[in-house]
C-alpha cells in the first residue's frame, strides 16, 4: 500500500511538472489573451469574430506531449480505480476495464410516430418493412445503477419503443432476445474500447436477420451459407484502440483483440458507385486490410472497425431479393454479410442527408421489395436533441 502511494506521487509529480512545461511551450500566455478577446467581444456577431469553440480547439490540437499527458492521466485513473473520470464525454469505465455509455429518458414519441407513418407508406407500395434493433453494450440498465450509482434509459427507452410499435403491427427483431435465448454475454459482443460490435457479432446479426427476412418478407434464404464454419479467420491480439479508448487513453482501458472474417466460398459480386457507374469484385472489396497495421503508433490508426466498408451491391450469386437498409456505423459489419444471401443490398445513412433528399422517392425509383431499418439502440432520443449528429435518423416522412 505503501509502494503504491509513493508511485503514485511520483506520477503526480511528474504530471503536474508536464504541466507547467506545457505551459510555456504550448504560449499558453497567448490562448489566455485569445480568450480574454473571446469574452470581450459580449454578443459580437461581425466577421472574424473569435468562437470559444474556436479558442479551444486551437489550443487543445496544438498541446505539447498531448498524448503523453492522456496516456499519464489514464495510468493514474486506472490505478486509482477511476470509473467516470470522463463522464462529461459519456463514457464510463466498469472494473474489468470496458467502456460504457448512458441514456437520456425518452418519450420514443417521434420515433414511433415517424416509423408507423413510414411502414404505413411502403405497405401501400407493397413493401416489405423489418426493424432491427441492435443492443447497446448492456442489456440491463441496472448495470449503471449498480457500478456508478447513476441512472441510464437505453433499454428502457427501446422496450417501450418495441412496445409500441408491435401495438401497431410492424414486424421487428429484437437481437437482445437472441442473446437471452443463446445464454450470450452482451459484453462478449463488443470491444471494450469502443461503442462498436465485433466482427463475428455483426456475422450473428446478420444470419438472424437474414432468419427474419424469410419470417417476416416472405424470403426463402439458405441462412446456413452464414454460419461460422463457412469463414476463415484472421486474429490479433492488443492490436488496436477504439473510438472511445483513443479519449481515455490505452494505459486506462488497454488495447482490444480483432477478429477479420471472410468467406470460405466463391463470391462473385457486381459493386455500384455513387456516381452509377459499377465495377466486379468479390467479397474481399468490402475489406479494406491496410486499417491492419500493427505497426504504426495505435493513436495513429484508424479505428479497424471501419475496415469493413458498406457498399451497395449486386450479388451474382444469388437470384431473389432487393433490399435497402437504413443504417448506422454498427452495420458496417452487417451490410456485407446479408448481401451474401439477398441479391441486392443497398443502403442509406439517413444522418448523412439533408432535406434536400427524399427518402420515399428514392426506395420507389429503385423498386425495393423490402426496407430494414437496423439502427443501435441508442439512436432513440437523438431526435431530441437539434445539435445531435443523429438527428435524423429516425426522419423518414419524405
Amino acid at each position: 500500500m505503501v509502494k503504491n502511494v509513493k508511485i503514485l506521487k511520483i506520477i503526480a509529480f511528474l504530471f503536474v511538472l508536464i504541466i507547467f512545461l506545457g505551459f510555456i511551450k504550448n504560449d499558453t500566455y497567448n490562448a489566455v489573451d485569445s480568450y480574454a478577446k473571446y469574452l470581450g467581444q459580449g454578443d459580437s456577431k461581425a466577421e472574424g469574430a473569435l468562437s470559444k469553440a474556436g479558442v479551444e480547439l486551437s489550443y487543445t490540437s496544438s498541446i505539447w506531449k498531448k498524448r503523453e499527458l492522456i496516456d499519464i492521466n489514464g495510468f493514474m485513473a486506472a490505478r486509482l480505480n477511476m470509473h467516470g473520470l470522463y463522464s462529461n464525454k459519456g463514457i464510463y469505465v466498469t472494473n474489468d476495464k470496458y467502456i460504457v455509455s448512458s441514456s437520456p429518458q425518452t418519450t420514443t414519441d417521434y420515433e414511433v410516430e415517424e416509423t408507423i407513418g413510414f411502414r404505413d407508406f411502403l405497405k401501400s407500395n407493397g413493401i416489405n418493412l423489418l426493424y432491427v434493433n441492435e443492443p447497446t453494450k448492456y442489456t440491463d440498465d441496472d448495470l449503471f445503477k449498480n457500478e456508478f450509482g447513476i441512472k441510464t434509459y437505453s433499454n428502457t427507452n427501446m422496450d417501450l419503443f418495441l412496445s409500441r410499435i408491435r401495438e401497431a403491427g410492424i414486424n421487428y427483431i429484437d437481437l437482445r432476445e437472441n442473446i437471452s435465448k443463446d445464454g450470450m454475454d452482451v459484453s462478449e459482443l463488443f470491444y471494450r474500447t469502443d461503442h462498436h460490435w465485433t466482427t463475428p457479432a455483426g456475422l450473428w446479426a446478420a444470419k438472424i436477420i437474414a432468419e427474419g427476412l424469410n419470417e417476416y418478407c416472405g424470403y426463402k434464404i439458405n441462412t446456413s451459407v452464414l454460419e461460422d464454419r463457412n469463414f476463415k479467420k484472421n486474429q490479433w491480439e492488443d492490436c488496436w484502440l477504439g473510438e472511445q479508448g483513443r479519449l481515455v487513453g490505452k494505459t486506462y482501458v488497454g488495447l482490444d483483440d480483432y477478429t477479420e472474417l471472410k468467406p470460405e466460398f466463391d463470391t462473385d459480386f457486381t459493386f455500384k458507385n455513387d456516381d452509377g457507374t459499377t465495377y466486379d469484385g468479390t467479397f474481399d472489396a468490402f475489406v479494406n486490410e491496410a486499417y491492419y497495421n500493427t505497426e504504426n503508433d495505435v493513436y495513429e490508426n484508424g479505428s479497424w472497425h471501419y475496415s469493413y466498408n458498406l457498399i451497395n451491391c449486386v450479388n451474382n450469386d444469388v437470384e431473389k431479393g432487393k433490399v435497402l437498409m437504413l443504417v448506422d456505423s454498427y452495420d458496417h459489419v452487417t451490410q456485407p454479410f446479408i448481401s451474401l444471401v439477398v441479391h441486392e443490398v443497398d443502403y442509406i445513412e439517413l444522418r448523412n442527408y439533408d432535406d434536400s433528399f427524399n427518402l420515399r422517392d428514392y426506395i420507389i425509383e429503385n423498386g425495393y421489395d423490402t426496407v430494414i431499418i437496423a439502427y443501435a439502440q441508442f439512436m432513440l432520443g437523438a431526435h431530441d436533441d437539434s445539435s445531435s449528429a443523429n438527428y435524423r435518423m429516425f426522419s423518414f416522412d419524405h
